[in-house]
């Protein structure tokens, strides 16, 4: 094989190998900037169905920290990235902890927790309601995404 024959076989092979490097590269960009968003999403929502799961279902003191959890964890969500939809699932939320405390005959727990619920309901852009309204505007949310009332005080 002659030098030239090899200087162009090396060329070609260099070429070769750096497009299909730079074409997977940025193949890998896009899946990794999709994978950056969707980060944000996914744990939220398996641990959305964990909580309803105990909140339909479990004690009252296991419902409790469920719905306490699945705040704590959203709240630091709104933190990493500030998102409408953690808002008002964070008021969801605490609106659903003063339902446990109201039924618990907590009344002082049950103020505090709607508190929270008025205030991530007014840093989403609603408007200010009081406790009664929250709660039922709650009980159809709640028909509506699959959070029945919780059972606890029937058992």
């Amino acid at each position: 094989m002659t030098r030239a024959a090899k200087v162009t076989y090396l060329a070609a092979l260099f070429i070769g190998l750096s497009v299909g490097l730079l074409r997977e590269y940025r193949s890998s960009m896009s899946l990794l900037k999709s994978y950056h968003e969707i980060r944000f999403t996914i744990p939220p929502y398996a641990l959305e169905e964990f909580t309803r799961e105990q909140y339909k279902h479990a004690d009252l003191e296991h419902a409790r920290a469920a719905l306490l959890t699945y705040a704590n964890v959203l709240e630091e969500m709104e933190k990493a990235k500030a998102d409408k939809t953690w808002k008002m699932e964070l008021s969801l939320t605490y609106a659903r902890l003063a339902s446990l405390g109201d039924g618990a005959a907590d009344l002082e727990q049950s103020r505090a927790f709607m508190a929270k619920a008025r205030y991530w309901n007014l840093a989403n852009g609603g408007r200010d309601m009081p406790d009664s309204e929250m709660k039922a505007a709650l009980l159809k949310i709640d028909e509506v995404k699959g959070w029945s009332a919780h059972q606890i005080f029937s058992h």
